[in-house]
């Protein structure tokens, strides 16, 4: 099977953890050359990277049509599909050290490189997988929109940033152009855009995965929704899904802005008597407010399980006795289970071509890009709508894709559908030095 890397700008990552070496055409390049992979060279013969040539003209934006493309089946065929990844590589601030901030799409890249090389192998699709550094303005993400592979591209993966989404949708949307979102988890991003793919679940995904998780283990009337007046419009995703359900709203408690003293509230207040109290908190902005809770929730001794959010896991002031003791679960788009077999095996891999370990941005480059490959070889560039017969079982998540409804439809071929959104999402629990999967 062919695979063709089209490179210009060497980059190399050397930190006492980190080794990579990737090309990438950066992001006002037009007229791009190709050459083959790079493999990463050892330590001793990091060099800084190749001077970028660019072409500084402004170009003129790529103005939609007025109607959506007649959508269709697009048949299987022999290939090549063209396949473009937008990273943030910031070639541009490249002088004595890669910047930090590189850091994201080296990992990622990486990934997808061994996804590919693992395709390749395995007899997947013939694949032409170019890049493209999006660098992090809007304005350099303009310049990018104009290149020439990506304006070519069948398939795109990425980019990183929600502004970067919202930019590049409407030319995707007149090119019909396949737009695969590792990261962005926004609502309201594109619309009318079935050929969007998000991969990372948004917060209505994260409310219904609580929801669900709870309601297998404990009776509705022990079910409470917890937040603070601000956040009182999360609270809809709970009750719509209840709903949706045929099942009644559950009870809410919502507490005032202004303050995280709890010491007149009674948590207690409709639970049976002898029954956990389970609250669901929908709430991330305030971690003085979720550590006065589940002080509260100690302090009057409430035997209770508490479901946060997945940036509670961040948090650094809360008592870790108060996260056990409260039995906290976290809804949380990624976690990697490094006792898995295939995950060992992928770290080796990736320890012995690029001599660093990976990171989560590694993992979930491999995940998307072997996805997306197994989708390409299966349904062709028709795989956006199949995307519901395809449940799939990465190493940094799974994908569980739902179509999500337009409010107004256009027409399309396909009216209803706004974009297609993943809905898995891991449940962690908090033991003794962390959170940990919970998923039964």
């Amino acid at each position: 099977m062919h695979r063709q890397f089209r490179t210009l700008t060497s980059l190399l990552m050397l930190t006492f953890t980190v080794l990579i070496a990737v090309r990438c055409h950066p992001a006002r390049q037009v007229y791009p050359t190709a050459t083959k992979p790079v493999q990463p060279p050892p330590a001793a013969m990091a060099q800084r990277p190749d001077p970028v040539r660019v072409d500084t003209a402004p170009k003129a934006p790529v103005a939609p049509p007025e109607k959506a493309p007649t959508r269709g089946v697009r048949p299987r065929r022999e290939g090549p599909y063209r396949v473009v990844v937008l990273l943030p590589f910031l070639t541009d601030q490249f002088v004595e050290e890669i910047p930090e901030k590189s850091q994201l799409a080296l990992q990622f890249y990486a990934g997808v490189r061994l996804a590919a090389e693992h395709l390749s192998r395995s007899g997947g699709p013939d694949i032409q997988l170019d890049v493209v550094d999006t660098q992090l303005s809007d304005q350099e993400f303009r310049f990018a929109m104009q290149h020439p592979l990506l304006l070519d591209a069948e398939v795109i993966i990425g980019p990183i940033r929600p502004s970067h989404v919202t930019l590049l949708a409407p030319q995707a949307i007149a090119r019909r152009q396949i737009v695969v979102s590792p990261e962005s988890p926004n609502s309201g991003l594109v619309s009318h855009f079935p050929d969007f793919i998000q991969v990372n679940p948004g917060l209505r995904a994260h409310c219904e995965a609580i929801l669900y998780h709870a309601a297998a283990r404990y009776a509705s009337d022990q079910l409470v929704l917890v937040c603070k007046a601000r956040e009182a419009d999360r609270l809809a995703y709970f009750q719509d899904a209840r709903r949706r359900n045929g099942e009644k709203p559950l009870r809410e408690l919502i507490l005032p802005d202004q303050s995280n003293n709890l010491a007149g509230v009674d948590l207690r207040a409709g639970i049976p008597a002898g029954k956990r109290a389970v609250y669901m908190v929908p709430s991330w902005s305030s971690q003085d407010f979720v550590n006065a809770l589940l002080g509260k929730i100690r302090a009057d001794k409430i035997d209770a399980a508490v479901y946060g959010m997945p940036q509670w896991a961040d948090f650094e002031q809360i008592d870790p006795e108060y996260l056990s003791g409260c039995r906290v679960h976290i809804p949380k788009a990624s976690y990697v289970n490094y006792d898995r077999a295939e995950v060992r095996g992928f770290q080796q891999q990736f320890y012995e071509q690029y001599a660093t370990i990976p990171n989560e941005y590694a993992f979930n480059g491999y995940d998307i890009t072997l996805f997306v490959g197994q989708m390409i070889s299966q349904w062709g560039l028709s795989f956006p709508e199949k995307l519901d017969q395809a449940p799939y079982q990465g190493l940094r998540s799974a994908f569980q894709f739902r179509s999500v409804p337009a409010e107004q439809p256009v027409d399309t071929g396909e009216p209803g559908v706004d974009y297609r959104e993943n809905t898995f999402v891991h449940m962690l629990r908090f033991d003794r030095y962390g959170f940990v999967s919970d998923q039964r």
